[in-house]
């Protein structure tokens, strides 16, 4: 039996208050075989992220916040639209080129936010977690067996051999990173508000893990033991090559760019080969797919610790930057959303400085209250 979004939502909080029933936890648990579900889960349940988004709309004060906007102008007859804030990710202004740190007036931050930092958490087949962010863990263990070796935040799965299929899941919170090599010596950075589900050794004939984020990947060779990464909508095939897949459940699309050799892109029955430099994009609405010939530098800086852009648009742009800096945003007129961006900043860019060049660059009004934005179109 199907369940509805509906019904999931119910498992989940009932988990979470620790009401399950005996039948509802049988659903629950047929509903997370499947590895999609299991990290859309994982992702949900995250402690820590729970408990803090929890706290910091609990404080949220839309009308203090609202108001820190409006004393910057008169007001108008149409103030009073503004004070309704409908939750988008970060709309920016008109294109600029961010291509300095240079002195700036502080805006009102309530609380210090900070750039990508390397972090995550790995969850081993027994449900027990390991907080890589920790700098005293250096061994994984499972079952008195050492898994994973962290070091120089790269987890390192080698030299492991196992009868059987057992799966870690290593989250990737927002404002996290993290790098890890898997046992057959494929090597993959995770971006923020990223999950991998892997074996801790490839058995079978294939080598097959679970995405739901964003990754990229160079694949150790392997002619006769392909590599499959499976996304929300798509999977990808590949024997040994470099290419980068993002799909996030809020995006509504998955985006796989091929940065070196071959791929095969398979949604349900159908297959297509994309070549270097080119991006299929699928629309998970109506699993539309789409080859187009992209710069794969704008896909795949973010791995070296860049972002970069282009004539993007800000509701896109603005859901990169939330993930980057762990924040959330919310706007208070919708033209702005459809406005362009171009340009590129740093990891480790200071928020603040962020935020006030793009208001003095562009159309907008920035306030700030703890973790959450406020953004308006200038008057």
């Amino acid at each position: 039996m199907k369940l509805s979004s509906d019904q999931i939502a119910h498992l989940i909080s009932n988990f979470l208050t620790g009401k399950l029933s005996d039948s509802e936890r049988a659903s629950l648990n047929r509903w997370l075989k499947d590895p999609f579900n299991e990290m859309q889960f994982y992702k949900i349940i995250d402690a820590k992220s729970f408990v803090n988004k929890t706290h910091q709309y609990r404080r949220f004060n839309s009308s203090k916040a609202y108001q820190k906007v409006v004393r910057k102008h008169r007001p108008s007859k149409s103030a009073l639209a503004y004070a309704v804030a409908i939750f988008i990710p970060l709309i920016l202004g008109v294109s600029i080129w961010i291509i300095s740190e240079r002195e700036h007036e502080n805006l009102q931050f309530s609380e210090n936010i900070g750039s990508v930092s390397k972090k995550a958490i790995v969850t081993l087949s027994d449900g027990s977690s390991v907080d890589l962010s920790n700098d005293e863990i250096n061994l994984v263990v499972e079952d008195g067996v050492v898994v994973g070796k962290d070091s120089s935040s790269t987890l390192v799965y080698n030299n492991i051999e196992t009868d059987e299929l057992q799966y870690n899941t290593i989250s990737v919170p927002y404002g996290g990173e993290y790098h890890l090599i898997l046992n057959d010596g494929t090597q993959v950075w995770l971006n923020s508000g990223s999950i991998l589900k892997f074996p801790v050794n490839f058995i079978g004939k294939k080598r097959e893990v679970s995405l739901l984020g964003e990754a990229y990947f160079e694949v150790a060779h392997n002619a006769k033991k392909p590599f499959v990464v499976n996304a929300s909508l798509s999977s990808v095939k590949v024997y040994g090559t470099s290419f980068n897949v993002m799909s996030y459940g809020d995006d509504k699309l998955d985006q796989i760019t091929l940065v070196e050799g071959s791929v095969g892109v398979n949604i349900g029955s159908k297959q297509i080969v994309i070549k270097p430099g080119q991006q299929a994009e699928i629309v998970h609405d109506n699993s539309r797919l789409t080859v187009k010939e992209v710069d794969v530098s704008y896909i795949t800086g973010w791995k070296d610790g860049v972002m970069k852009f282009k004539d993007m648009s800000l509701k896109e742009l603005s859901e990169r930057i939330s993930r980057w800096y762990d924040v959330d945003f919310f706007f208070a007129n919708s033209k702005v959303s459809e406005f362009t961006f171009s340009g590129n900043f740093k990891r480790g860019t200071n928020f603040e400085l962020l935020m006030e060049i793009l208001e003095r660059t562009s159309n907008i009004d920035i306030s700030v209250e703890g973790r959450i934005v406020l953004i308006k179109e200038t008057e």
